[in-house]
Protein backbone atom coordinates (compact mmCIF):
# COMPACT_ATOMS: atom_id res chain seq x y z
CA UNK A 1 0.00 0.00 0.00
CA UNK A 2 0.81 3.22 -0.08
CA UNK A 3 3.04 5.51 2.33
CA UNK A 4 2.25 8.30 4.33
CA UNK A 5 -1.33 8.58 4.62
CA UNK A 6 -1.83 5.28 3.28
CA UNK A 7 0.95 4.01 4.94
CA UNK A 8 0.78 -0.18 5.71
CA UNK A 9 0.48 -0.85 2.34
CA UNK A 10 3.76 -1.46 0.91
CA UNK A 11 4.77 -4.79 0.02
CA UNK A 12 8.14 -4.22 1.49
CA UNK A 13 6.84 -3.87 5.40
CA UNK A 14 9.28 -0.81 5.25
CA UNK A 15 10.55 1.20 8.40
CA UNK A 16 8.52 4.29 7.47
CA UNK A 17 5.34 2.43 8.04
CA UNK A 18 2.99 4.09 11.07
CA UNK A 19 2.60 0.91 13.60
CA UNK A 20 -0.46 -0.75 13.25
CA UNK A 21 -1.02 -0.45 16.79
CA UNK A 22 -1.23 3.51 15.87
CA UNK A 23 -3.19 2.66 12.36
CA UNK A 24 -5.70 0.72 14.68
CA UNK A 25 -5.88 3.33 16.98
CA UNK A 26 -6.62 6.11 13.72
CA UNK A 27 -9.44 3.64 12.36
CA UNK A 28 -10.96 3.68 16.13
CA UNK A 29 -11.15 7.63 15.73
CA UNK A 30 -12.85 7.59 12.72
CA UNK A 31 -15.22 5.01 13.64
CA UNK A 32 -16.18 7.33 16.52
CA UNK A 33 -16.73 10.08 13.76
CA UNK A 34 -19.21 8.00 12.02
CA UNK A 35 -21.07 7.36 15.11
CA UNK A 36 -21.39 11.07 15.82
CA UNK A 37 -23.37 11.64 12.84
CA UNK A 38 -25.02 9.25 12.76
CA UNK A 39 -23.36 6.68 10.45
CA UNK A 40 -22.14 4.02 12.53
CA UNK A 41 -23.51 1.33 10.65
CA UNK A 42 -21.65 2.42 7.55
CA UNK A 43 -18.35 2.29 9.30
CA UNK A 44 -19.07 -0.65 11.30
CA UNK A 45 -19.73 -2.22 7.54
CA UNK A 46 -16.80 -1.31 6.27
CA UNK A 47 -14.35 -2.21 9.35
CA UNK A 48 -15.72 -5.42 8.90
CA UNK A 49 -15.50 -5.57 5.04
CA UNK A 50 -11.80 -4.65 5.24
CA UNK A 51 -11.16 -7.45 8.03
CA UNK A 52 -12.55 -9.60 6.04
CA UNK A 53 -10.75 -8.94 2.34
CA UNK A 54 -7.15 -9.04 4.34
CA UNK A 55 -7.68 -12.70 5.47
CA UNK A 56 -8.92 -13.57 2.72
CA UNK A 57 -5.97 -12.18 0.84
CA UNK A 58 -3.94 -13.94 3.02
CA UNK A 59 -5.55 -17.05 2.82
CA UNK A 60 -5.46 -17.10 -0.91
CA UNK A 61 -1.42 -16.21 -0.83
CA UNK A 62 -1.13 -19.02 1.43
CA UNK A 63 -2.94 -21.12 -0.79
CA UNK A 64 -0.85 -20.17 -3.46
CA UNK A 65 2.37 -21.04 -2.20
CA UNK A 66 1.02 -24.38 -1.19
CA UNK A 67 0.40 -24.69 -4.78
CA UNK A 68 3.46 -23.75 -5.87
CA UNK A 69 5.92 -25.24 -3.50
CA UNK A 70 4.05 -28.52 -1.39
CA UNK A 71 5.75 -29.76 0.91
CA UNK A 72 8.54 -27.01 0.52
CA UNK A 73 5.72 -24.32 1.24
CA UNK A 74 7.23 -21.89 4.11
CA UNK A 75 4.27 -20.81 6.09
CA UNK A 76 3.08 -23.66 8.14
CA UNK A 77 2.13 -26.22 5.32
CA UNK A 78 2.30 -30.20 6.82
CA UNK A 79 5.74 -30.25 6.54
CA UNK A 80 6.38 -27.47 8.73
CA UNK A 81 4.78 -28.82 11.26
CA UNK A 82 6.02 -32.09 11.08
CA UNK A 83 9.28 -30.55 10.93
CA UNK A 84 9.04 -28.93 14.46
CA UNK A 85 7.08 -31.68 16.06
CA UNK A 86 10.25 -34.35 15.11
CA UNK A 87 12.14 -31.76 16.54
CA UNK A 88 10.42 -31.79 19.84
CA UNK A 89 10.57 -35.62 19.57
CA UNK A 90 13.90 -35.67 19.14
CA UNK A 91 15.32 -33.11 21.80
CA UNK A 92 13.36 -34.60 24.47
CA UNK A 93 14.30 -37.80 23.62
CA UNK A 94 17.97 -36.83 23.74
CA UNK A 95 17.37 -35.24 26.97
CA UNK A 96 15.73 -38.18 28.51
CA UNK A 97 18.57 -40.23 27.42
CA UNK A 98 21.46 -38.94 28.75
CA UNK A 99 20.22 -40.03 32.38
CA UNK A 100 20.61 -36.76 33.90
CA UNK A 101 17.37 -36.20 35.22
CA UNK A 102 15.97 -39.98 34.86
CA UNK A 103 16.89 -43.18 34.61
CA UNK A 104 17.39 -44.74 31.40
CA UNK A 105 15.94 -47.79 32.15
CA UNK A 106 12.71 -46.83 33.31
CA UNK A 107 12.29 -44.26 30.16
CA UNK A 108 13.48 -46.28 27.79
CA UNK A 109 10.06 -47.56 25.84
CA UNK A 110 9.30 -44.10 26.28
CA UNK A 111 12.36 -42.56 24.93
CA UNK A 112 12.30 -45.71 21.82
CA UNK A 113 9.15 -44.50 20.92
CA UNK A 114 10.09 -40.37 20.54
CA UNK A 115 12.78 -41.68 18.99
CA UNK A 116 10.25 -43.41 16.28
CA UNK A 117 8.03 -40.68 15.34
CA UNK A 118 11.02 -38.55 15.08
CA UNK A 119 12.64 -40.55 12.71
CA UNK A 120 9.29 -40.95 10.84
CA UNK A 121 8.53 -37.63 10.52
CA UNK A 122 11.87 -36.50 9.16
CA UNK A 123 11.74 -38.86 6.91
CA UNK A 124 8.16 -38.07 5.31
CA UNK A 125 9.43 -34.15 5.19
CA UNK A 126 13.03 -35.34 3.54
CA UNK A 127 11.06 -37.71 0.87
CA UNK A 128 8.30 -35.32 0.31
CA UNK A 129 10.74 -32.50 -0.61
CA UNK A 130 13.00 -34.68 -2.87
CA UNK A 131 16.39 -33.32 -3.19
CA UNK A 132 15.18 -29.70 -3.98
CA UNK A 133 16.15 -26.50 -2.28
CA UNK A 134 14.11 -25.14 0.84
CA UNK A 135 13.63 -22.53 2.85
CA UNK A 136 16.19 -21.50 5.67
CA UNK A 137 13.74 -21.44 8.31
CA UNK A 138 13.84 -25.87 7.67
CA UNK A 139 16.99 -25.66 8.54
CA UNK A 140 16.80 -24.84 12.28
CA UNK A 141 14.34 -27.59 13.21
CA UNK A 142 16.49 -29.56 11.15
CA UNK A 143 19.58 -28.80 13.16
CA UNK A 144 17.56 -29.90 16.29
CA UNK A 145 16.55 -33.14 14.74
CA UNK A 146 20.00 -33.92 13.57
CA UNK A 147 21.56 -33.30 17.01
CA UNK A 148 18.91 -34.95 19.07
CA UNK A 149 18.64 -37.82 17.14
CA UNK A 150 22.02 -38.04 17.39
CA UNK A 151 22.52 -37.63 20.61
CA UNK A 152 20.00 -40.04 21.48
CA UNK A 153 21.87 -42.63 19.60
CA UNK A 154 25.16 -41.95 21.20
CA UNK A 155 23.73 -42.38 24.25
CA UNK A 156 21.91 -45.86 23.80
CA UNK A 157 24.87 -46.90 21.96
CA UNK A 158 27.13 -45.80 25.09
CA UNK A 159 25.07 -48.39 27.66
CA UNK A 160 25.38 -51.31 24.75
CA UNK A 161 23.58 -52.75 22.29
CA UNK A 162 20.30 -54.31 22.69
CA UNK A 163 17.41 -54.84 20.54
CA UNK A 164 16.09 -51.34 19.64
CA UNK A 165 19.98 -50.35 19.07
CA UNK A 166 19.42 -50.76 14.84
CA UNK A 167 16.08 -48.06 15.47
CA UNK A 168 18.41 -45.86 17.11
CA UNK A 169 21.02 -45.71 14.56
CA UNK A 170 19.01 -45.34 11.79
CA UNK A 171 17.17 -42.26 13.21
CA UNK A 172 19.94 -40.72 13.73
CA UNK A 173 21.20 -41.21 9.97
CA UNK A 174 17.85 -40.43 8.74
CA UNK A 175 18.10 -36.89 11.24
CA UNK A 176 22.12 -35.67 9.99
CA UNK A 177 21.07 -37.27 6.28
CA UNK A 178 18.12 -34.88 6.24
CA UNK A 179 20.15 -31.62 7.65
CA UNK A 180 23.43 -32.88 5.21
CA UNK A 181 20.95 -32.94 2.50
CA UNK A 182 19.03 -29.65 2.66
CA UNK A 183 22.09 -28.11 3.33
CA UNK A 184 24.40 -29.88 0.45
CA UNK A 185 21.10 -28.74 -2.14
CA UNK A 186 21.05 -25.07 -1.04
CA UNK A 187 24.65 -24.78 -1.55
CA UNK A 188 24.46 -26.73 -5.03
CA UNK A 189 21.36 -24.76 -6.33
CA UNK A 190 22.12 -21.01 -5.46
CA UNK A 191 19.46 -19.82 -7.64
CA UNK A 192 16.56 -21.96 -6.29
CA UNK A 193 17.63 -21.52 -2.61
CA UNK A 194 17.07 -17.25 -3.23
CA UNK A 195 13.95 -17.96 -4.35
CA UNK A 196 12.76 -19.96 -1.50
CA UNK A 197 14.39 -17.60 0.95
CA UNK A 198 12.12 -14.77 -0.17
CA UNK A 199 9.25 -17.06 -1.55
CA UNK A 200 7.19 -15.28 1.20
CA UNK A 201 8.14 -11.77 0.42
CA UNK A 202 7.39 -12.26 -3.85
CA UNK A 203 4.12 -14.22 -3.00
CA UNK A 204 3.15 -10.87 -0.72
CA UNK A 205 4.15 -8.54 -3.71
CA UNK A 206 2.49 -10.12 -6.22
CA UNK A 207 -0.93 -10.48 -4.06
CA UNK A 208 -0.49 -7.00 -3.20
CA UNK A 209 -2.18 -5.18 -6.04
CA UNK A 210 -5.21 -7.24 -5.36
CA UNK A 211 -4.91 -5.69 -1.91
CA UNK A 212 -5.01 -2.36 -2.74
CA UNK A 213 -7.71 -2.52 -5.82
CA UNK A 214 -9.80 -4.24 -2.90
CA UNK A 215 -8.92 -0.84 -0.60
CA UNK A 216 -10.07 1.27 -3.87
CA UNK A 217 -13.39 -0.53 -4.00
CA UNK A 218 -14.18 -0.23 -0.52
CA UNK A 219 -13.79 3.28 -0.37
CA UNK A 220 -15.66 3.88 -3.35
CA UNK A 221 -18.47 2.06 -1.30
CA UNK A 222 -18.34 4.47 1.85
CA UNK A 223 -18.28 7.19 -0.06
CA UNK A 224 -20.84 6.32 -2.63
CA UNK A 225 -22.85 5.77 0.62
CA UNK A 226 -22.07 9.50 2.49
CA UNK A 227 -23.12 12.67 1.19
CA UNK A 228 -19.79 15.41 0.72
CA UNK A 229 -21.07 17.23 3.98
CA UNK A 230 -20.96 13.83 5.47
CA UNK A 231 -17.61 13.61 4.67
CA UNK A 232 -16.50 16.91 5.40
CA UNK A 233 -17.89 16.22 8.96
CA UNK A 234 -16.22 12.72 9.50
CA UNK A 235 -12.92 14.13 8.25
CA UNK A 236 -13.16 17.74 10.47
CA UNK A 237 -13.89 15.50 13.48
CA UNK A 238 -11.52 12.91 13.20
CA UNK A 239 -8.91 15.89 12.57
CA UNK A 240 -10.25 17.41 15.75
CA UNK A 241 -9.54 14.34 17.69
CA UNK A 242 -6.61 13.37 16.10
CA UNK A 243 -4.42 16.12 14.87
CA UNK A 244 -2.16 13.82 13.21
CA UNK A 245 -4.34 12.31 10.57
CA UNK A 246 -4.14 13.31 7.31
CA UNK A 247 -6.96 15.46 6.11
CA UNK A 248 -6.50 14.21 2.17
CA UNK A 249 -7.89 10.75 3.21
CA UNK A 250 -11.48 10.49 2.51
CA UNK A 251 -13.51 9.73 5.29
CA UNK A 252 -13.54 5.95 5.80
CA UNK A 253 -10.17 5.85 4.23
CA UNK A 254 -8.36 5.34 8.12
CA UNK A 255 -10.45 2.19 8.99
CA UNK A 256 -9.77 0.81 6.03
CA UNK A 257 -5.99 1.46 5.78
CA UNK A 258 -5.69 0.29 9.05
CA UNK A 259 -7.63 -3.09 8.86
CA UNK A 260 -6.04 -3.87 4.96
CA UNK A 261 -2.66 -2.30 6.05
CA UNK A 262 -1.08 -5.35 7.79
CA UNK A 263 -2.88 -8.49 5.76
CA UNK A 264 0.12 -9.79 6.27
CA UNK A 265 0.15 -11.24 9.87
CA UNK A 266 3.56 -11.72 9.85
CA UNK A 267 5.14 -8.90 7.91
CA UNK A 268 7.47 -7.53 10.84
CA UNK A 269 9.83 -10.58 10.17
CA UNK A 270 9.69 -10.67 6.33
Amino acid sequence: MAEGADAGMSADGSAGRPTQRSLLDAATVELRAFGQIGRQELAESAWHESREAAEQAWRECRAGMRKQYGARNPTWGWSSFALLTAALCAAVAAAMNSGVRSDPAQTAVAVTVLVAIAGLLDLAVVVAIRARPVNAGFIRPQLVVAIGLGAAAAFHLSRGITSTTMLFVIAAVIGVGGLVLFLLVRALRPAERDDMDTVINVAVARKQPEVDAIAVRLQAQVLAELSAEEQDRIVALRTEWLPSSPRSLPAGGMIISALLSDWVPFRKYL
